[in-house]
């Protein structure tokens, strides 16, 4: 950790490097990594109580999440990753999801029976309400949600070319669903 302030992108690139993975030879790491950078800035890797450790791991699992539903969108490559397998990558303290889950929405953990259950349930709830600050998080830092969904564009290869904007710009049904995705807050 570094200061003891915020979560630094070497505390969670080896996770990182394990969960963004949609792509052989595509740039998703790098956009993980300057995405994370923009969610420190603003405050949102914070690591002073158990309780934003957590909740910072649980930004970067969901981040991770709507990645692979904009390649979903974008060029119908969604592996479908449980949340689960995104959060046993990070040390996700039990009691602190819980906590944050309950300050949401008590209620859609009632009808968990199961340990495991109660775990999924609780990771989609937090995770679905942190997507509403790292996307304003991010719009923000990119210089509108256009711009972001370009970015985001650009992380098939390894190496963008400028021609890819092009490419991203041209009117199709992948376009259009990516780009509503993005402009609507990474809902679909």
């Amino acid at each position: 950790m570094t200061d003891g302030n915020e979560l630094a992108w070497a505390d969670v690139e080896d996770g990182a490097a394990k969960i963004f993975k949609v792509w052989v030879t595509g740039s998703e790491l790098k956009w993980a990594e300057e995405a994370w950078t923009f969610l420190a800035e603003k405050g949102l890797a914070s690591c002073a109580t158990e309780i934003e450790v957590t909740a910072s791991y649980l930004r970067l699992v969901a981040l991770a999440q709507i990645y692979e539903e904009f390649c979903g969108a974008a060029w119908e490559e969604n592996p479908e990753t449980p949340l689960n397998y995104f959060a046993e990558h990070f040390e996700i303290n039990p009691l602190a999801l819980g906590v944050l889950a309950a300050e949401i929405d008590s209620t859609e953990l009632h009808g968990a029976a199961e340990d495991f259950e109660l775990l999924e349930a609780a990771l989609f709830i937090v995770t679905r309400n942190l997507r509403i600050e790292i996307f304003e998080c991010l719009e923000a830092a990119y210089g509108g949600a256009h711009q972001l969904y370009l970015r985001l564009s650009r992380t098939r290869s390894p190496v963008p070319s400028p021609d890819e904007d092009d490419d991203a710009l041209e009117v199709t049904g992948a376009n259009s669903t990516a780009y509503e995705f993005v402009t609507n807050g990474f809902r679909l």
